[in-house]
């Protein structure tokens, strides 16, 4: 076990309760697809083990050290941070760097490395994910999903331990997609440890190691993706499948 969430809970004044008591165990090597309706929890679940936002409840245990989601401090939280990486879904590029100065950012940054290493390392991460020569183009000079993909290569580029994708195609159309899929394939064929959150149910099936439905804030139901898609035995996972089947 890499890492486990134990008893997640979280509410908003406006929304009142978004999470409700949420258990998730992650090994090595994981490739979780969480998928379930809009306003499910999804987001909410990774923006909290990220501490993008604070929980209401709520442990998480990473590489045999537990920490309290509702109170981490900041060195804590950074530390978890350097061991991890996100993709959002709006890429969150600085604008006004190009394509490498985007990825060496956060290494020399953050992780004090020095910049031709750091050069050396960007310029591998965006080559793996086909943006090679694309390395002094900016923001505006990409489409949404190359950027994505710049997005993607900053996060590989720290070799996190585990990386979490925030329904990283939401924001693209439709003939983008795929190669920000690709990219996202080529790390689970690498054996990264990922979760995913997503709304593209074949993608979920194709590279996911295990199916994590979340509806109304909670884990409703988790299986393997060939148990999951081939023969539900959860009613609600029934009817959600059969909606989405009914829409294409």
């Amino acid at each position: 076990m890499l890492l486990k969430i134990t008893n997640l809970n979280k509410s908003y004044p406006e929304a009142g309760q978004v999470l409700r008591d949420v258990n998730l165990t992650v090994s090595e090597g994981d490739v979780i697809a969480v998928i379930g309706p809009s306003g499910g929890g999804k987001t909410t679940l990774l923006r909290c083990m990220n501490f993008l936002e604070t929980s209401d409840s709520g442990t998480m245990e990473f590489d045999g050290a537990v920490y309290d989601l509702t109170k981490a401090g900041k060195k804590e939280i950074t530390s978890i941070r350097m061991r991890t990486a996100f993709v959002f879904q709006n890429y969150n590029l600085f604008l006004n760097k190009t394509a490498l100065q985007n990825v060496t950012e956060g290494l020399v940054v953050a992780r004090k490395i020095d910049k031709k290493t750091a050069r050396k390392t960007a310029g591998k991460a965006l080559a793996d994910v086909g943006l090679a020569d694309r390395l002094d183009y900016y923001p505006n000079q990409l489409s949404g999903g190359q950027q994505q993909r710049v997005a993607i290569a900053r996060a590989v580029a720290t070799n996190p331990e585990i990386i979490y994708f925030d329904e990283p195609t939401s924001a693209l159309d439709p003939e983008l997609t795929q190669e920000v899929l690709d990219a996202i394939n080529a790390l689970a064929k690498e054996g990264r440890t990922m979760i995913v959150v997503t709304h593209e149910l074949e993608f979920a099936k194709k590279i996911a190691t295990r199916i994590v439905f979340m509806d109304g804030g909670t884990v409703a139901a988790e299986a393997s993706p060939e148990e999951f898609f081939d023969n539900p035995d959860n009613e609600r996972v029934k009817q959600f499948l059969a909606n989405i089947g009914n829409k294409q």
